[in-house]
């Protein structure tokens, strides 16, 4: 990743935390820039990036601000074990592309 990837990363995910209101999106703690993370709901597995695509996979909608690993895995979305929520979601993700 170049600098200026790592710079586009680091303010999508600034935006991306304000806009929810600097709170968890699970549990609702408050979170700030550097306790904040981003979860993939459809996780970022080279065989999701392959089949989807990084444009889906990493799309804001795919994108959930937590601020734990516990509350990562409550946003998990996968294709194996929800199948009809995850296609929901990629489907309104391609809509939005």
């Amino acid at each position: 990743m170049t600098n200026r990837e790592k710079l586009e990363a680091n303010e999508k995910k600034q935006r991306i935390i304000a806009e929810r209101g600097f709170r968890c999106e699970v549990c609702g703690k408050a979170v700030n820039y550097s306790t904040a993370q981003l979860a993939h709901r459809v996780p970022k597995t080279a065989y999701n990036l392959k089949h989807y695509g990084s444009e889906v996979i990493n799309h804001e909608l795919n994108l959930a601000v937590v601020c734990s690993l516990k509350c990562n895995s409550a946003v998990l979305c996968n294709p194996a074990s929800r199948p009809v929520e995850a296609h929901e979601l990629i489907e309104k993700i391609k809509e939005q592309l």
